[in-house]
């Protein structure tokens, strides 16, 4: 892949591409057979393209991941992170018998809130995301959860629903992949949460009940000792198993500028390569799709203004009856190594093309939509504009105001007129004579 600077590689994506508005999952056919995830999904951050998409908004359970969006809502409604809380004896109580991921917190235990949230981020500790919850609403637990859900709809995520705040099973708590991806980019752009979901291992300070103690993060494909899982290129993420939500993964990666969110969501704990150890596929999906993206994939231009890729006829031209379209901006995307502008194919979107303009037409205005298409994929659409000017023709542009004049529902009107009041007087001067020839035949 052609080094650039991670900046300049973002200002290019983000100042030329319109690549997001049509992409979509163009590449499944070289990894969709091989995931083991029920649902999984690699998109671009960059500029929105789904690289990747396996029943991306399927309804099902997340698991810890839902400790993504209880996060969420801790971070917009505090804002210092060194405030001390002391755990309630209820937010560990409440998770006797379930057999939760926990990660040592006490009754009465005084803990900073940044190390609540490393502790439930970074170990998945859920007695620290019902102490954060208890932190933001008190007792009422409901509270927060509806603050989870209006997120939720707030950020268009209509296949989510959530009942609890640490991922415990329930019939009524669901998320999609394409959600996931969207809470997790939101949760990016918080310093805090990425500073946090970063972290292979943290030492928790020493508090009134535990001394300093490490924890490690659940989330191995940032772990170098496992090879199988292991990505280099990991900004962080966060891992999630439960029996019904099977074992899942939504995490972040960055190399050369190109940034990815990866969702693998439901996935099997079996001997995949057959070492007789079982593998946790979705850590497996999570790199195979990283793997590919990076190695495979770079921005290259997919259209240019100067290509003709279709025309439209023009009424009342001075000089030619049609204008030719062009791509209304140069356009990047996403590319197997070895493509380019000349291995794509660039049509008219027939249903928005007019059936014909009337001139004037200025050069660059917009006049329909275009699809890019790679290996019989939409992968792109694009405006296409007019790739020069049509000025208007005298001649044709009397004609054109003659055309407009009768087509005028005044003229119309002033026609009936025209006509009716000769034929009125005509009328009239008929009654008025055939009047006259009775009177003088009464006279007589």
């Amino acid at each position: 892949m052609k080094k650039l600077s991670a900046s300049l590689l973002i200002f290019i994506i983000l100042a030329l591409t319109v690549f997001g508005t049509g992409a979509g999952a163009v590449y499944n056919d070289r990894l969709e057979n091989e995931l083991y995830s029920d649902c999984a999904l690699l998109l671009c951050t960059d500029n929105n393209e789904i690289i990747f998409s396996k029943n991306i908004n399927k309804q099902t359970k997340p698991a810890s991941l839902t400790k993504v969006v209880t996060a969420l809502v801790v971070l917009s409604q505090c804002s210092n992170m060194d405030e001390v809380y002391t755990i309630p004896e209820s937010c560990i109580r409440e998770l006797d018998g379930t057999g939760s991921s926990l990660g040592g917190h006490k009754a009465g235990e005084q803990v900073r809130i940044y190390d609540l949230l490393c502790s439930m981020l970074i170990h998945s500790a859920n007695e620290a995301a019902t102490a954060l919850a208890t932190y933001v609403t008190g007792n009422d637990r409901q509270a927060f959860v509806d603050k989870m859900n209006a997120l939720a709809q707030e950020l268009g995520c209509t296949n989510s629903h959530f009942m609890n705040v640490h991922g415990l099973d329930d019939e009524d708590q669901y998320v999609s992949a394409m959600d996931m991806a969207t809470f997790f980019k939101a949760a990016m752009e918080n310093s805090v949460f990425a500073e946090i979901v970063a972290k292979s291992e943290y030492m928790m300070p020493e508090t009134n009940m535990n001394k300093e103690r490490k924890i490690t993060t659940t989330n191995f494909t940032m772990m170098p000792g496992y090879k199988d899982y292991f990505c280099k290129y990991s900004t962080g993420g966060k891992t999630g198993t439960t029996s019904g939500a099977g074992h899942c993964l939504v995490s972040g990666a960055s190399n050369n500028g190109y940034n990815y969110i990866c969702v693998a969501l439901n996935s099997v704990k079996e001997d995949l390569d057959g070492d007789n150890v079982d593998e946790n596929g979705a850590f497996v999906d999570t790199k195979a799709m990283y793997d590919w993206a990076f190695t495979n994939l770079r921005l290259v231009p997919i259209a240019s203004t100067a290509k003709i890729v279709g025309e439209v006829p023009v009424k009342y031209g001075k000089g030619t009856d049609y204008v030719t379209l062009c791509p209304g901006e140069n356009a990047y995307g996403l590319m197997p190594r070895g493509v380019d502008e000349n291995s794509v194919l660039i049509q008219v979107k027939e249903d928005t093309l007019p059936k014909s303009l009337s001139a004037p037409v200025k050069k660059g205005e917009k006049i329909c939509r275009g699809q890019v298409y790679y290996a019989n994929d939409v992968v792109s659409e694009i405006d296409l504009v007019a790739s020069s000017e049509v000025k208007r023709s005298f001649i044709s542009g009397i004609l054109s105001a003659a055309e407009r004049l009768v087509d005028s529902p005044y003229f119309r009107l002033l026609a009936v007129v025209i006509i009716a009041i000769p034929l009125l007087i005509i009328g009239l001067s008929f009654y008025a004579r055939s009047k006259k020839r009775k009177k003088r035949g009464a006279n007589r």
